[in-house]
This record gives structure tokens, C-alpha cells and sequence, in this order.
């Protein structure tokens, strides 16, 4: 690691810009507070402890917090655990107002043979996540615009569609990979499967407005 603080962007576009953070052990990461809103995804998780009190609160794997511009939930806290901390944090960019869509831009994403988590809902974002098993495959669907994935755990996709029969990804997705989901009608007939030996556990993220 060449910094006690790693940050690269990951994507970057009209709607959002996503960073993903590395905490080294023992860093108090005030750095990462930001004047915008935005959505921490804990990619790789730890112990953070608070400087003046000593408290210590355990952030699991595929944890998500929101955070109001300006952020403070770091002030005091600081990596406690021997291990980097990871965050993918996503932020949202400022949209022109406007009056409201007579059908509504975002739903939740519904795969027919998946259970999914609703993790947390507000008026800027819908999260959800969903893991896949080795041989599993979603089901078809259908994906409403602004939406992006990011996951917690990658691994080697498949997908298919009544254009496509199945076709395995080049590569594999690494943890901690994000990507762009474009709009897709539920008439595509469109659904992706894991083509690999583990579990593939996934968060997405819907955008209102």
C-alpha cells in the first residue's frame, strides 16, 4: 500500500462518482469526510474505534450507511483492527430539478429465483443485495435506468438472453468491482447465472429523481 489512506476512482459519470477507499490499521480516516451525499458500501470490514472514548464498532462485509452532506460519522473513529478497512463510496451528483416522472424512474430489482435484502431506502437511493449461489441463476428481469452494482464477494459470470444464449464472461469480477447497469426491458428476456465454485454476493444501488 503506498498510503495510509489508498483512494481511486472507480466510476465516473453524469449521475455519480464512486471511490474506492482503503483504511490502513491504526489510521483515523477523517479525510474521507465529504460535502456531498453519499453511500458507503464496507467491501472488506473491521474495527473502528472511537479516539476519546474507546468504544469499538465492528463494520461486517456489505454493511451500507448513509451519509448527509457534511458527513461526521469518522470524526472521532479510527481503524482499530490489523487489517486494511475497504469502502466503495458512492457519490451522488447535483441533478437539475425537475417535475416529477408520471411513472416513477426506480423500483426495486426483483429476481424470480433470488430472495433479495433490502438494505436501505431514502429519497435519493434504493439499496438491495442479493447473493448467488455456483449454478444459480437470477431469473429474468428487467433493470429501470440509474442503477449500479458493486460487489462484495465477484466471481465468474454468465448471462443470457432471447438474443443470447449463454455466454461466460472473459474474466471473473474481483471484490470490491463496480459497474453501470444499462436500462434493460423485461422483453429481453435478460438474466445472469454464476458459472463459478462460490458464492457471489452483490449490491445494488437504484438512483431516484
Amino acid at each position: 500500500m503506498s498510503s495510509a489512506i489508498d483512494d481511486d476512482i472507480l466510476l465516473d459519470n453524469e449521475r455519480v462518482t464512486v471511490r474506492r477507499v482503503g483504511i490502513a490499521p491504526r489510521v483515523a480516516p477523517r479525510s474521507l469526510l465529504a460535502a456531498d451525499d453519499h453511500l458507503w458500501v464496507i467491501i472488506k470490514g473491521g474495527l473502528l474505534k472511537s479516539v476519546t472514548t474507546g468504544r469499538e464498532i465492528l463494520w461486517r462485509e456489505g454493511r451500507v450507511l448513509w451519509c448527509d452532506a457534511p458527513g461526521t460519522i469518522l470524526d472521532d473513529m479510527r481503524n482499530d483492527g490489523s487489517l486494511e478497512l475497504e469502502i466503495v463510496a458512492v457519490h451522488l451528483k447535483p441533478q437539475p430539478r425537475h417535475s416529477p416522472p408520471s411513472i416513477p424512474r426506480h423500483a426495486y430489482l426483483h429476481y424470480p429465483n433470488i430472495p433479495g435484502e433490502d438494505l436501505l431506502e431514502n429519497e435519493h437511493v434504493i439499496v438491495q443485495r442479493f447473493v448467488v449461489g455456483p449454478g444459480q441463476w437470477e431469473g429474468v428481469h428487467a433493470h429501470v435506468p440509474n442503477m449500479l452494482f458493486i460487489h462484495i464477494k465477484g466471481g465468474q459470470w454468465t448471462a443470457r438472453s432471447k438474443y443470447e444464449p449463454p455466454q461466460v464472461y472473459d474474466q471473473p469480477s474481483p471484490d470490491g468491482s463496480v459497474g453501470w447497469m444499462p436500462t434493460i426491458d423485461i422483453s429481453e428476456e435478460h438474466q445472469s447465472g454464476n458459472a463459478g465454485s462460490e458464492p457471489i454476493d452483490l449490491i445494488w444501488v437504484t438512483l431516484k429523481g
